[in-house]
């Protein structure tokens, strides 16, 4: 059996490592943040983790109060997995330490790539100021984002009363998004459908800042050579 870690030091740092320091356990975090999973899911989402350590990380945050297990709502009858209240308060951290991982970040190559993680990099972007519920359609798959005058919430789902829709293939809203394309321009060529509430779609369309280019990219540039968003 696995030992656990523990620093044996007095400072918020290493108790914080104590807890969420193994290998996996930030990246279970992470995707649940987009709400809750059955195992089958987190096992999909999470390439290169065995069946038998997802199940050791998920006993061990539950022992540790990071998160709970309960049955889901019909019609799905199924276990999930959510973030309890310790889980989530590492939300500030983890948006600030996947900000400073963006500086390593320039050609994906074979790493997988999810537009759920995508979409949670938006909290790091979003300027505030709005009080709207979007969803969006990205092919079959469906996100809340609910718009706060100073917080953005990602949940994976339908929303259930959304101010505006926007239905896109993946490089549609990655192209809007992630690479910086003009959403009015994306929505003229058909790329794009908005459903709803005109001003709403005008709200997000602005709300967040342009995506930051890592110090790979900005050295690349630098040299002359092109780099991949």
């Amino acid at each position: 059996m696995e030992r656990r870690r523990n620093y044996k030091q007095f400072c918020g740092l290493a108790r914080a490592l104590d807890h969420v320091g193994e290998r996996w356990t930030l990246l279970v975090v992470r995707n649940l943040l987009l709400g809750p999973k059955r195992y089958s899911d987190l096992l999909e989402e999470l390439p290169g983790m065995t069946t038998n350590l997802l199940a050791a990380r998920l006993r061990e945050m539950e022992r540790l109060g990071l998160v709970t297990k309960r049955k889901a709502k019909t019609p799905v009858r199924a276990t999930v997995y959510e973030l309890a209240p310790s889980g989530r308060a590492l939300e500030p951290a983890l948006m600030e330490l996947a900000r400073w991982g963006a500086r390593f970040m320039d050609r994906p190559g074979d790493d997988t790539m999810n537009i759920g993680w995508a979409l949670l990099s938006l909290k790091r972007r979003y300027r505030g100021g709005h009080a709207l519920v979007a969803e969006l359609v990205v092919d079959d798959r469906a996100f809340e984002l609910v718009l706060e005058p100073s917080y953005l919430g990602v949940t994976e789902g339908s929303a259930t009363r959304p101010d505006v829709t926007v239905r896109g293939s993946l490089d549609a809203i990655r192209a809007w998004l992630f690479l910086g394309r003009d959403p009015q321009a994306l929505r003229a060529e058909g790329a794009l459908s908005v459903d709803r509430s005109e001003a709403a779609w005008q709200a997000l369309s602005t709300a967040f800042a342009p995506r930051e280019a890592s110090a790979e990219a900005v050295a690349a540039r630098g040299s002359g050579q092109s780099a991949a968003e």
